[in-house]
C-alpha cells in the first residue's frame, strides 16, 4: 500500500515538474515574441521625402486621351460604382477641380460635390487611387500598395488636371487629404489645395504609437480588420487593412518630411478638420499647417464644431451621420464658389 502510495506521489510530482518546464518554455517562448514585437516596432522604416516627376499634358485633347487610357485599364478589374471619373464642358476650363477621395473609398464618394462644381463651370477629375474600388470589393487589396504608387498617382494626376483648366484645384479627404498635401507641397502649376480631415495619425493615440504600430505592421503579413457594423455600399471596402493603413500613414510622415525643410510649392492651402473626428488625429494637421506657415505660406484654416456630431467621412451621401448640404456650402465658400 506505502508502494502505491510511493508512486502515486512520484507521479505527480513528475508531472508538476513537467508543467512548470513547460510553463517556463512557454514563458520564455512569450517573451522572446514580445520582445521581437517591441524590436520591429521601434526600428524605424524610412520616411524620407517622395520627389516630384512632373509631366503635365500640354493640351486639353492630350489630358483627355490620358484620362480615356486609365478608363481603358479599368475595364473589367473595377467596380462599375468605384471607377474614375471626368466631368468635363469639352475644353478647358478656367478651372479644373481634382477631387481626391478616401481610403478604402472611391470616385463615388466626390459625385455630388463633383457635380455642384462642374455646374459652376469647372472641369472635375476624380481619379481612382490604386488598389481601391476593385471587383473583389475586398478591403486586402489595399495590402498591396506602396507610398511610390501614391506619389506616382499624385503626379498622373495632376498632370492630366493640367489640360483640363487654365487653374488646377485639389481637395483632397483623408488619405486623399495626405495626397493633396504631397501635391501642395510638390507641384507649382497647383493655384490651390484643400485638405480636408487629413489622415497623419490615428485617433487621439500619442505619436510614437501612431509610429510603434506603422513600424509594425508594415512589417508585419497584412491583417484585414473587418466590421461587420459598416453599411455594405458597392463603392466601399468594408473594413481596413492593416498594411494598407501603415503604408498610408507612412506616406504621410514622408509629406512632415518634405514640409521640415522646405515650403509648399502650391499657391494656396485651405486646411478643414473636424471637431468630431476619432478617426484622424487633428493635432497632426495643425502642425503640418504650423510648419507651412513658417515657411511663410498663409494658410486658410475652418474647423467643422464637434457639436455638429459629423463622422469623419463628412463628404459621402452614403455617409448616413453627416449632413452634406452643411458640409458642402461650407467648401464652396471656402473656395468662393
Amino acid at each position: 500500500m506505502s508502494d502505491q502510495i510511493n508512486n502515486t506521489n512520484d507521479s505527480e510530482s513528475k508531472s508538476k515538474h513537467i508543467l512548470k518546464r513547460a510553463a517556463k518554455i512557454i514563458g520564455i517562448i512569450l517573451l522572446a515574441i514580445l520582445a521581437l514585437v517591441i524590436l520591429v516596432g521601434i526600428i524605424p522604416v524610412s520616411k524620407d521625402g517622395l520627389s516630384s516627376s512632373p509631366d503635365p499634358a500640354a493640351s486639353y485633347d492630350e489630358a483627355v486621351h490620358r484620362f480615356d487610357a486609365i478608363l481603358a485599364e479599368e475595364k473589367g478589374i473595377v467596380n462599375d460604382a468605384a471607377d474614375s471619373q471626368l466631368m468635363t464642358h469639352g475644353e478647358q476650363t478656367e478651372r479644373v477641380y481634382v477631387l481626391v477621395h478616401g481610403w478604402t473609398n472611391s470616385p463615388r464618394q466626390f459625385q455630388e460635390l463633383g457635380d455642384l462644381l462642374y455646374e459652376r463651370g469647372s472641369n472635375v477629375l476624380i481619379h481612382r487611387i490604386p488598389q481601391h474600388g476593385l471587383k473583389s470589393n475586398s478591403v486586402g487589396e489595399l495590402k498591396n500598395v506602396e507610398i511610390e504608387d501614391l506619389s506616382a498617382y499624385a503626379d498622373e494626376t495632376i498632370d492630366i488636371a493640367a489640360g483640363l483648366g487654365e487653374e488646377v484645384h485639389v481637395i483632397g479627404l483623408s488619405v486623399g487629404g495626405e495626397i493633396a498635401s504631397w501635391v501642395a507641397q510638390n507641384r507649382d502649376d497647383v493655384e490651390r489645395v484643400m485638405v480636408v480631415s487629413p489622415m497623419f495619425g490615428m485617433g487621439h493615440l500619442p505619436s510614437f504609437v501612431d509610429t510603434f504600430l506603422t513600424n509594425l505592421f508594415l512589417r508585419l503579413p497584412n491583417i484585414n480588420i473587418l466590421d461587420p457594423g459598416e453599411p455594405v455600399r458597392d463603392h466601399v471596402y468594408r473594413g481596413e487593412s492593416s498594411r494598407g493603413v501603415a503604408e498610408a500613414l507612412r506616406f504621410g510622415e514622408t509629406v512632415f518630411t518634405q514640409a521640415e525643410t522646405s515650403g509648399p510649392a502650391a499657391g494656396q492651402i485651405i486646411v478643414v478638420t473636424n471637431g468630431n473626428d476619432t478617426t484622424v488625429d487633428n493635432r497632426h494637421t495643425q502642425e503640418l499647417a504650423d510648419t507651412w506657415e513658417n515657411s511663410g505660406v498663409v494658410i486658410i484654416r475652418y474647423e467643422f464644431p464637434k457639436s455638429l456630431g459629423f463622422p469623419h467621412n463628412s463628404i459621402d451621401v452614403s455617409e448616413p451621420e453627416t449632413d452634406t448640404d452643411v458640409v458642402y456650402n461650407k467648401i464652396l465658400e471656402l473656395l468662393g464658389e
